[in-house]
Order: structure tokens, then C-alpha cells, then sequence
């Protein structure tokens, strides 16, 4: 028989007899739905035994452990500058960090977690104002620390890694001069303000250490966004091996937040030897399933059109985003192509001495 009646004769049996797929091929269907409804947290890459080394990251990786919620980690090395990281996704929907209300109220629509939800208002408020404290005078406080000068070896591994010696060099005087820039750090103030920065985060660890006191977490017994914030927050900045770290020092005069750190790291990420002691927060369970995904085109037709309008907005909007994402990725290497040739003409002029004033190390 010739391998076209062969052919002719499989197919014309296949549709007379249902076919019974294996126990294997169903397992892996069925695994790949599973990963398609899988929570996907997109944070860049790990180091100095931390799971992301970012410290924008890095909380929100604690967040959802906090949470019990099962999720993927997903690394990204393609946009070191991006302000999307970190970015989560689930089904059809993502949320960015830069998005208003950010990753938090994301987490709140899609029902996935809410550590604060069981808080009293009173309790709500406190936690808010220690949030906006944290967010203000220790995130102002890390950004200068992180961005010094000295700490530049630091700040490549941690953002740079996998780009090129050249690319990252260019990356790192652009983004230091931005986030001096957004701190209001001037050659002429570079070291009151710097001095400035470190009182303030200073008094921030003090008022922390007042309300958590002997407590394994900020509020009682249950995890809140304070705890992943500070944290976050405190890992990162004990264990990643900044050249000069000043923040590392205060904290060390609270021994309640560096014992309140290396237990809760034990617990969520493991000891030395990388397996997680026992944990109160329980397992980790799967998020409720997503929504699922927007209607085709035959099904908006066939729908009122007043719900068709109402649906619209919203999904161009998302698209939007998630395209404007997708670009930013397609052109990034063309982009900072731009910033070499900037560091090339502009670092051997004046940069040197602005860095050197940037970090606050004057010649005393």
C-alpha cells in the first residue's frame, strides 16, 4: 500500500473512531493549563542568596509568601530601567508597578490576596502612616545609598548583569544621575543632603522598632503589607554586600527588626542550607482560578450593545500597556545604544567630579 492510501486510510479512521489520548499526553495538557492559570511574578534577577536582589521587587516577593499563595518567578534582564518591574501576571490580566494603585490594588481586584483586610480602620490607619513613613524617608534614603558612587560593583550585579561591560556603565551613570536628580541632590548639597536623608531613615527605624517591640510581625500574629514592606526593605540591605552601606549600620542598633529579619527570612526563604523552616503561615495555596478571557469578536456581536461599549475601554487600555511593555523590550538595545554614545561624549567632562560629590565623600 502506498504512503498516501496509508495516510488517507489514518485519517479516515480517525474520524470514525474517537481518539483515546495516553494518561502522558493528558498529564501534559492538563500541566499546561495549569501553567496558563498559574500566578507569574516577573522580578529581575536574584543574588547574595535573596530571590531578586531588586529592592522594588523583593517585597512583593515576600507579599505573596506572606500570603500563602502559590506562584511562578519569572527573571527579566531585558529592562534593567523599567518602571513596570515588578509586574505580575494572571490569565489574561497584568498588573505593573507603575500602574496607580501599583501591584497592590492589582492583587485586591483579581481576589488573588489582601493581608490587610482583616485589619480594624484604626489598625488601617496606623499601618497607612507607618507605609507612607517607609515609602518616604527609608525608600528616599536607600535610593541615595544604592546610587552612591562607591557602591557601583553593587548596584551592576544587581541591575546590569547581563548586559554588556560598555551598556552597563552607560545604564548606571544615566540612572544615577536620575535618581539624584529626583532626590534634589545637587553638587553644592550633596553631602547635607545625603547627611539629611540618613537622619531621617534613622528616626523611620526607631518609630519601627517602637511599634514592633518583642512582636513577630507588626500587628499581632498576622502579616500585613507593612511586614513585606520593611522586609524587603531590611533583607536587602543586610544582605546584599553594598561598598558602603550606612543603612546597614542603623539598623544594626535595633537588634528587634535584624532578629525580626532573619527569622521571617528563615521562614519564607530558607536558612543556609536553602530549605524553609516549618512556617505559621501555612502552605502555599493556588490563587482562584482567572477570569476568563475577553470575548471574541463573534461573541461581542452577538452581545447587547451596551455591554460591548462598556467592555472596550478597559481592554484597550490593558492592551495598551501590556504593548507599550512589549516595545520597550523590541527597542530597548537600540534605546541605550543612545546612552553609550552619551557616556562616551559627556563622562569625560564633568562626570567624575559630580560623582564624586553625588556620594557625599568629600576630601575632610
Amino acid at each position: 500500500m502506498s504512503l498516501h492510501l496509508l495516510l488517507s486510510h489514518e485519517r479516515r479512521m480517525k474520524s470514525i473512531y474517537p481518539v483515546v489520548a495516553s494518561e502522558e499526553e493528558m498529564a501534559t495538557v492538563a500541566e499546561q493549563g495549569k501553567q496558563e492559570s498559574q500566578l507569574v511574578l516577573l522580578v529581575r534577577e536574584g543574588g547574595f542568596g535573596l530571590p531578586t536582589a531588586c529592592p522594588a521587587c523583593l517585597p512583593w516577593f515576600l507579599y505573596l509568601k506572606l500570603s500563602s499563595v502559590s506562584f511562578q518567578t519569572q527573571y527579566s534582564g531585558v529592562e534593567p530601567d523599567s518602571e513596570d518591574l515588578p509586574a505580575v501576571e494572571y490569565g489574561e490580566a497584568v498588573g505593573f508597578a507603575s500602574e496607580s494603585g501599583g501591584i497592590l490594588e492589582f492583587l485586591k481586584r483579581e481576589k488573588i490576596a489582601d493581608l490587610d483586610a482583616a485589619l480594624t480602620e484604626g489598625e488601617k490607619a496606623e499601618l497607612e502612616s507607618c507605609k507612607a513613613m517607609v515609602e518616604s524617608w527609608i525608600v528616599d534614603a536607600s535610593l541615595y545609598e544604592i546610587w552612591m558612587r562607591d557602591n557601583d560593583k553593587a548596584v551592576r550585579k544587581v541591575y546590569f548583569a547581563a548586559l554588556p561591560m560598555g551598556l552597563s556603565y552607560a545604564l548606571d551613570w544615566k540612572q544615577r544621575h536620575s535618581v539624584m536628580q529626583r532626590l534634589g541632590v545637587t553638587t553644592e548639597n550633596a553631602k547635607s543632603r545625603g547627611d539629611e536623608l540618613l537622619r531621617k531613615a534613622g528616626m523611620a527605624y526607631q518609630a519601627l522598632s517602637v511599634r514592633l517591640q518583642d512582636q513577630k510581625l507588626f500587628f499581632g500574629d498576622r502579616p500585613t503589607s507593612l511586614d513585606a514592606l520593611v522586609l524587603g526593605h531590611l533583607l536587602f540591605h543586610l544582605n546584599v554586600s553594598l561598598e558602603v552601606s550606612n543603612l546597614r549600620e542603623e539598623i544594626s542598633k535595633y537588634p528587634n527588626l535584624v532578629t525580626y529579619a532573619q527569622s521571617l527570612k528563615s521562614q519564607l526563604l530558607g536558612g543556609d542550607d536553602g530549605v524553609p523552616m516549618g512556617s505559621a503561615f501555612g502552605n502555599p495555596k493556588a490563587p482562584p482560578p482567572p477570569p476568563p478571557p475577553p470575548p471574541t469578536s463573534t461573541t461581542r456581536q452577538s452581545s447587547s450593545p451596551d455591554t460591548s461599549d462598556k467592555e472596550k475601554p478597559a481592554n484597550k487600555s490593558r492592551n495598551e500597556k501590556e504593548n507599550s511593555f512589549k516595545k520597550r523590550a523590541k527597542y530597548f538595545v537600540i534605546a541605550q545604544f543612545v546612552a553609550i554614545i552619551m557616556y562616551v561624549v559627556f563622562a569625560g567632562i564633568d562626570f567624575e567630579d559630580d560623582a564624586q560629590d553625588d556620594d557625599g565623600s568629600d576630601d575632610e
